[in-house]
């Protein structure tokens, strides 16, 4: 499969996004108050990791194997997505090569170490983000990840991709909805 150098591109912005959001989803899992909270981010953070492990076949020029327990769309099948029940998609993909718990652990480490990629820190002004603060930049990234998405979709030629694209884009918006839900059950989310 031969990806144009714009495709690349867009994957390599996938790739650091993923990879932000899985350390990310990783760390406030673990500093959260709320257990349902922490539940939840760790839950999206393993689809946060499938969606790293997709680009990365792509990128290794390889068609992802995307299945679920879902119906079939155009000769890929797909999950329903309930964002009620928490649950976030039901996407199984297998990425070849192996090193993700090396890779897991290594952001990890970097979120710990406050030395992320992007200069993020789980702090703000030397005080602990609070659970409000670390849903609100979640829900931010979410967002922003979702605009990628929807962009690379668009530019993408080969049809299949566009609907590997296209899916994880709508698992992005679904996380974001599951974190308003949170945040709006707990007054935090006002729609004015």
């Amino acid at each position: 499969m031969q990806l144009t150098q714009k495709e690349m591109m867009y994957l390599k912005d996938a790739k650091s996004q993923e990879e932000l959001c899985v350390a990310k989803y990783t760390n406030y899992s673990q500093q959260v108050s709320c257990q349902q909270l922490s539940s939840m981010l760790k839950q999206i953070g393993q689809h946060e990791q499938k969606h790293l492990q997709t680009v990365q076949q792509i990128m290794q020029g390889q068609m992802p194997n995307v299945s679920s327990s879902g119906g079939q769309q155009q000769g890929m099948q797909f999950g329903q997505l309930s964002a009620q029940q928490g649950g976030g998609g039901s996407m199984s993909m297998q990425a070849s090569g192996g090193g993700q718990g090396q890779q897991q652990q290594h952001m990890q480490h970097q979120m710990q170490a406050g030395h992320s990629g992007s200069g993020m820190s789980s702090s703000m002004g030397g005080q602990p983000l609070n659970d409000k603060q670390i849903c609100e930049d979640l829900l931010t990234t979410e967002k922003a990840v979702a605009g990628l998405y929807n962009t690379a979709t668009f530019e993408f030629t080969n049809p299949q991709l566009r609907q590997v694209l296209a899916h994880i884009q709508q698992e992005e918006q679904d996380h974001a909805y599951q974190l308003y839900n949170y945040m709006a059950q707990k007054g935090w989310y006002q729609a004015q």
